[in-house]
């Protein structure tokens, strides 16, 4: 039978809606379970806001929810969700506890304040409005709902991050249905199947992406040192022993194009054991009967790898977009304050929906192995300053093997993220992917 792609939207049980304030940069997803859905939560980020997180533990009371928020506006966006509380409440849709009803609610925000106004965040009405598209039907991927300020490759702040959105992703063989809707916002780069750059920090002059890992790695000691280039030679920069030594003779270093083999072999003593497995050098025994013939070889075949080398350095910089830095006074110097590292611009929020049976300890563990789709997509991740949050929701319908669903549901939330990336568009001066990519 087989997967095939379909809309979010058309997995039964849920409504899914989207509101937002466009000039302000920021909005709200709410997906709704009117009949209940069996849900569970795992966070990693170490930065989160969220609300109702406790109710989803395995050992308390509460066995279904009836929608999850995603929301920007950081702490000040949860109260969208007590929109969302109203408008289900006025549905009598929810918990019953004695004559009431009381919507389980539960929902994660993402830092999205310096986009837009930060001023304006979604509150009640923006939570409600969202609950009236999620009932007409009005939902989209792309710069909406949660995803309308979201941003990634935040190191240097936000001068060089650029535009990420909503990103969703669905499948179904017939029977089984899962889907992802993911608010990317993160402090990292995004990544394709491919493991290239799709959306993330930016070039000092923003005409490519180059990445925030190799940067981050000049300040591991917190200290504004000189931002990497992106591709260094690794012949030139000492990161490769080049070096060989013959019998006792010096060591020659093979990437000195002007340093000149002495081969006069015929009056040098065999190497013993010890010089032959010294690590330090890679060593080349010699006996007295080689000739220059067999060092000409030799000369050839690293001659043939160093050339394969500067090849692929060269495909690398092809596939990934990017300039090499030949000159190391071109390095651009990061004083520590203009680093971003230490702005809370961030965190990516997800809610995995699903027909699959699925206890709440289930739905729990899963949550947490959806976190690999994460890790997949976004490096780095689950960032101290992030808040990354991953829901799960499920109408318990389908009989699955949880380890092969789990396996299924991974890819789902890695390709959502990765559709986060490219559904997004140009907005408040930050590039999307799209506009990079297309050069």
């Amino acid at each position: 039978m087989g997967f095939k792609k379909i809309d979010v939207k058309e997995i039964n049980g849920f409504k899914l809606g989207n509101a937002e304030n466009q000039s302000a940069g920021t909005g709200c997803t709410v997906i709704i379970s009117e009949q209940g859905a069996v849900a569970g939560v795992d966070i990693r980020g170490g930065g989160p806001a969220t609300r109702e997180t406790d109710l989803l533990k395995s050992e308390n009371t509460v066995q279904a929810i009836n929608a999850v928020v995603l929301s920007g506006g950081s702490a000040f966006g949860l109260e969208s969700g007590s929109g969302v509380m109203k408008y289900l409440e006025d549905k009598g849709v929810g918990f019953k506890v004695g004559e009431r009803n009381i919507p389980i609610v539960t929902q994660a925000s993402l830092y999205d304040l310096e986009v837009g106004s930060g001023d304006l965040r979604p509150d009640c009405e923006m939570g409600v409005q969202a609950c009236i598209n999620a009932y007409d039907g009005i939902f989209d991927h792309g710069n909406y709902g949660a995803g309308t300020g979201a941003s990634v490759g935040k190191f240097y702040g936000m001068e060089r991050a650029m535009k990420s959105s909503l990103g969703t992703f669905a499948c179904s063989d017939g029977i089984l249905e899962v889907g992802a809707i993911t608010a990317v916002n993160a402090f990292g780069d995004v990544y394709n199947g491919n493991n290239n750059i799709i959306a993330g920090l930016l070039s000092k002059e923003k005409d490519y992406i180059k990445g925030s890992i190799s940067v981050m790695k000049n300040h591991v000691h917190g200290e504004g040192g000189p931002e990497a280039p992106d591709i260094r030679d690794p012949f030139k920069n000492n990161e490769v022993n080049t070096t060989v030594k013959l019998d006792d003779a010096e060591v020659v270093d093979l990437a000195d194009d002007n340093q000149h083999y002495d081969v006069s072999v015929e009056e040098r003593e065999p190497v013993s054991n010890a010089q032959e497995t010294n690590t330090q050098t890679s060593v080349v025994s010699r006996t007295n009967d080689v000739d220059k013939s067999e060092i000409d070889e030799i000369e050839s075949k690293i001659e043939e790898l160093r050339a394969e080398l500067e090849n692929n350095l060269e495909s690398h910089n092809a596939v990934h977009g990017v300039a090499t830095v030949e000159d190391e006074s071109e390095y651009e110097t990061i004083p520590v304050e203009e680093m971003g590292y230490d702005v809370p611009f961030n965190t990516t929020l997800s809610c995995l929906i699903t027909n699959a049976k699925l206890t709440k300890t289930q739905a729990n563990k899963l949550a947490s192995i959806l976190h690999d789709g994460f890790a997949r997509a976004i490096k780095p991740v689950h960032g101290t300053l992030d808040g990354d949050a991953i829901f799960v929701m499920t109408t318990n319908q389908v009989e699955v093997n949880f380890d092969a669903f789990a396996a299924l549901a991974t890819d789902i939330m890695q390709y959502s993220v990765i559709d986060g990336a490219l559904a997004a568009t140009d907005a408040y001066g930050l590039k999307a992917s799209r506009s990079i990519i297309s050069k």
